[in-house]
């Protein structure tokens, strides 16, 4: 299930972030005007926006606006109007974790054990093509499915890749 599960995510992995959700806060602040801003201010502000946000430095760039960088995201801050944007990105609770798995990311013992269970699923995969029979056994519908399982993967490696 796992597999199954943390595949359909990877397989949109272009569409959206698998791993992680992006979110984003708008919001406005009592500001002054200058040039310099010390570390401790636009860490309250920061904390302001959100409480568990860990702030890790700042600078004012050439426009006169703020940018902070805190732990997983960013914080821009307009000082003249006091309007900002906070971007930050939270794992995936779950997803996140199976996700690592299905990429064998974790190390070389889980990279054995994926392939154990790879060998398995193939054998559950082989070993079904003979369990059924009469009209829809192997020598039957089986076997055109069974055509069908390469000819059609085998269509989308021609095309696309």
């Amino acid at each position: 299930m796992v597999y199954c599960i943390s595949g359909i995510y990877l397989n949109h992995r272009h569409d959206f972030n698998p791993d992680y959700k992006i979110f984003t806060n708008d919001f406005r602040v009592e500001l002054d005007q200058k040039q310099h801003y010390s570390d401790d201010e636009i860490k309250h502000i920061v904390e302001s926006v959100r409480k568990d946000v860990v702030y890790k430095k700042h600078y004012v760039d050439k426009q006169g606006d703020i940018k902070v960088f805190i732990a997983n995201g960013e914080v821009f801050i307009d000082p003249e109007t006091g309007e900002g944007t906070m971007r930050y990105l939270q794992r995936r609770p779950l997803i996140f974790g199976m996700n690592k798995l299905h990429k064998s990311a974790i190390g070389s013992l889980w990279k054995w054990i994926s392939d154990l269970m790879a060998v398995i699923l193939l054998f559950v995969a082989i070993s079904g093509l003979f369990l059924v029979k009469g009209k829809r056994g192997l020598l039957r519908w089986g076997w055109w499915l069974t055509i069908a399982g390469f000819i059609v993967p085998l269509i989308f490696v021609i095309l696309f890749v």
